[in-house]
């Protein structure tokens, strides 16, 4: 196999594998997933910002990354991303299939438990400071007319340095 070749058969194998995710991370699609649950929650409407302009899914793989956190969270929102995904949710799927299938979701315990974490950290998004990856721009804090306090942490999760 010559040079060229070899280098169009990588660089195909390299888009379809993109396409078609064959070595995708799962995390990311979860991720994925995850964003387009937390928008369904908490739409962009009357001055404040959807879940995506806070960085809701950046502000949770973030905090998510310190030894602070409680992986079981994470495990419990990817549970139930996976129960979602089983039910039929898909990140292009119209709002109101969503809404049925989050509906549906709701009336379990488990669902009803996963969608108040969710929206929890959905929230610590919108409010935290934006050294803890959310709150971008401060557009949560926008928009409650909120001011930060003084001082303001300059290492997150309370490190010095």
């Amino acid at each position: 196999m010559n040079r060229r070749v070899f280098l169009s058969l990588g660089a195909s194998v390299s888009m379809a594998s993109a396409f078609f995710g064959f070595f995708g991370d799962k995390k990311e699609d979860k991720w994925r997933v995850l964003q387009s649950v937390q928008n369904h929650l908490f739409p962009r409407k009357n001055g404040f910002p959807d879940a995506q302009s806070v960085d809701s899914v950046r502000y949770l793989k973030m905090v998510s990354r310190d030894e602070s956190f409680d992986q079981e969270d994470l495990k419990f929102i990817f549970e139930g991303l996976d129960t979602l995904q089983k039910k039929g949710w898909r990140v292009m799927l119209d709002d109101v299939k969503k809404e049925k299938i989050l509906l549906e979701f709701s009336q379990t315990t488990f669902g009803e438990n996963w969608i108040s974490m969710v929206l929890n950290y959905t929230f610590e998004a919108l409010l935290s400071d934006p050294i803890y990856g959310g709150n971008t721009h401060q557009k949560g804090w926008k928009s409650l007319s909120h001011h930060a306090g003084k001082p303001r942490p300059k290492f997150p999760f309370g490190r010095i340095s």
